[in-house]
């Protein structure tokens, strides 16, 4: 058995251990780098630039995430995983950990680069005003990053199969919120993925949403739950049961 800080150490190469893993982050930096381009106009801000760069983030951290949790049984790496530590729900906890480690450095650095494209591009429209609204940006990029992402962590749990596992990290959330806005609107706020990463962009204590429509904590526990905190549990009590071959 091993210490949690080597464990620990291990999923996190482990994140970026695999030919697809290293071409999702590539593609998500060639992404970034077209969004950025995209946003520069006359009239662009930090924030633009920042925001920019969330749209990779958003679209193809899932699949890294289910990439993450499906990686020892789609290559049948399990048994030597378990072997060499027998308490699974450690390692489980551990590889979520380090995926949350991954997400928030690849954040950070995106945040980074993008305000000094932005500075570099246009110095003459660096203001404290407009730095305050791209750290608010930044902030609002890792709360969609790490909600997008551990719901992909989720759904990969629960599946352990990843085509499948992605196809329904990408299609079931967005044909849920659109079917169910149209058959029951009323609902439909209470089970959309985006509440919780909205919240998460601009947290508040009201149980209900604010005027300007942000979700309250209670569509963004529910959110969070149905999304994330749900499957992530069953996905990890299927992982605990199940026989390694």
């Amino acid at each position: 058995m091993r210490g949690w800080a080597v464990i620990l150490q291990v999923e996190l190469m482990r994140t970026t251990d695999t030919r697809a893993s290293r071409w999702l982050l590539v593609s998500i930096a060639v992404v970034g780098v077209g969004t950025v381009a995209l946003s520069n106009g006359e009239e662009a801000t930090m924030a633009d630039f920042v925001n920019g760069a969330a749209i990779p983030l958003a679209a193809l951290l899932p699949a890294l995430a289910v990439l993450v949790a499906t990686s020892d049984w789609s290559t049948r790496a399990a048994m030597a995983t378990f072997i060499s530590e027998p308490r699974r729900l450690r390692i489980l906890v551990t590889r979520a950990v380090a995926l949350i480690l991954l997400v928030t450095g690849l954040s950070l650095v995106t945040s980074i680069v993008t305000a000094i494209a932005f500075v570099a591009l246009h110095p003459d429209r660096v203001m404290l005003h407009a730095s305050l609204s791209a750290l608010v940006a930044g902030g609002q990029l890792y709360a969609l990053a790490i909600s997008t992402s551990m719901t992909g962590f989720a759904v990969g749990s629960l599946l352990l199969n990843t085509p499948a596992a992605i196809v329904v990290a990408f299609l079931v959330p967005v044909s849920l919120d659109v079917g169910a806005g149209v058959v029951a609107p009323d609902l439909a706020p209470w089970i959309s993925t985006l509440a919780f990463s909205a919240w998460l962009g601009s947290p508040h204590l009201s149980w209900g949403d604010t005027p300007d429509g942000l979700p309250g904590i209670g569509r963004a526990m529910v959110s969070f739950l149905l999304w994330t905190a749900v499957p992530t549990a069953v996905g990890f009590w299927r992982q605990m049961k199940r026989d390694v071959r």
